[in-house]
């Protein structure tokens, strides 16, 4: 090779930050090919097949899946031990980035080694050294990669398709997300903890119809503990009032100081969380609290950001997801106020479902009369309520009154 394509320090360093937080295997995309040193490549791979078990992993859980031939499994075990207490887990995706730029240099150099080899011979015709350093160079790693997820039309009508899997009966299924936006004070963290409690309580979250319960995680970055506790019991007392119990299935978690998903500590914070939890569906926000400042073009950066986060823990944990966001301010004098998402365009096109709650026209906040405003088209028909109303102190915080007829 013309380049030592190679970096030790990166490899051992993600391998120590891999047994100390083992999740740092799912959130960085690498795999052993891509390391330069075999035996760390069978490390790395070992301690992702152990997490993937739901294992930590340590010298008797890694066994099973280290190489059968006994000087390369004691040679892989004693590395075991020296990498432990290397590198720090924020720092994964740094090492990550470097272990794959070093691979693809190797690939590119071996391709060129042949190119050169090719070459030298003669009797091969030019064209034909061409056509093999395009397929080497272009059709290998990477792009061959993206080639096998591609499909023809029969190809992609003709794969079999799971059954619709519904996390709220009707209305959200799994990997699907809904993005619910409203004015301050107008009811949507309401909402969110209403529908988070009642899925885990198998209950559906507006009509208390019976359904299957389901495990949520709701993540809250806003809210003091003393109104959190009071609001969420309100609604357990009803969902209990019905003989009915989250029992195991509804966690939660506080971030009031927000959590900043563009750091890589507070995402391997929350993909711990998602990891314990398993979560059917996840109920995360607001918006706002997920990142650290920005404006103008760093806003659709930073959107980006959250929503490459979020995408990656639902396509992951195969959750469905709803994101608590904020609407603009209402214009100087005006009455009502638009309920689409504040902030970057990309909030407007990321959900299959977007809709906010905006005051009924003639009514204030505390008339609790509030429109179900959709600020996107559905990518599919679903029977969300038009309206709701606020419930008394004994029924939920929110009624369809559809549902009462």
């Amino acid at each position: 090779m013309s380049g030592d394509w190679y970096d030790a320090d990166a490899e051992r360093n993600i391998l120590g930050a891999a047994m100390s937080k083992p999740a740092v295997t799912t959130l960085v995309k690498i795999t052993g090919a891509d390391f330069g040193q075999p035996r760390h490549g069978q490390l790395w791979d070992a301690i992702r097949a152990t997490h993937a078990a739901g294992e930590r992993p340590d010298t008797v859980t890694l066994a099973p899946h280290l190489p059968t031939q006994p000087h390369i499994r004691s040679a892989v075990l004693e590395l075991l031990v020296s990498v432990i207490g290397e590198g720090m887990a924020a720092n994964a995706e740094f090492y990550a980035d470097v272990i794959r730029d070093r691979s693809e240099r190797r690939r590119i150099d071996a391709a060129l080694a042949n190119l050169h080899g090719r070459l030298d011979n003669l009797d091969t015709p030019v064209g034909d050294v061409l056509a093999m350093a395009e397929r080497d160079l272009i059709t290998t790693g990477p792009l061959e990669r993206a080639a096998e997820q591609t499909f023809t039309l029969d190809e992609f009508c003709e794969q079999p398709v799971a059954d619709q899997d519904w996390v709220i009966d009707g209305l959200l299924a799994r990997g699907e997300r809904l993005v619910l936006t409203g004015v301050e004070g107008g009811g949507k963290s309401m909402a969110c903890r209403q529908i988070a409690i009642a899925t885990a309580a198998g209950l559906h979250p507006f009509t208390l119809a019976n359904a299957a319960p389901r495990r949520v995680l709701y993540v809250d970055c806003e809210n003091p503990m003393r109104i959190m506790v009071h609001k969420l019991d309100a609604i357990r007392q009803v969902v209990t009032r019905r003989r009915k119990s989250t029992d195991q299935r509804m966690w939660i978690r506080r971030f009031p100081q927000g959590l900043d998903l563009s750091a890589p500590t507070d995402r391997l914070e929350l993909h711990h969380l998602c990891t314990i939890i398993r979560p059917d569906l996840l109920v995360i926000g607001p918006v706002y609290k997920l990142y650290v400042g920005g404006a103008g073009a760093r806003e659709e950066d930073l959107a980006r950001q959250v929503t490459s986060v979020l995408d990656g823990l639902r396509e992951e944990f195969d959750c469905a997801l709803i994101l608590e966001h904020h609407s603009p301010h209402a214009t100087p004098g005006g009455e009502s106020r638009s309920v689409r998402p504040i902030g970057s365009s990309l909030w407007m096109r990321w959900p299959e479902f977007g809709f906010g709650l905006r005051p009924e026209s003639g009514t204030k906040l505390e008339d609790r009369q509030v429109e179900v405003k959709h600020w996107r088209g559905a990518r599919e028909e679903r029977p969300w309520p038009k309206r709701l109303i606020g419930g008394t102190s004994s029924e939920l915080p929110w009624i369809d009154p559809a549902s009462l007829t």
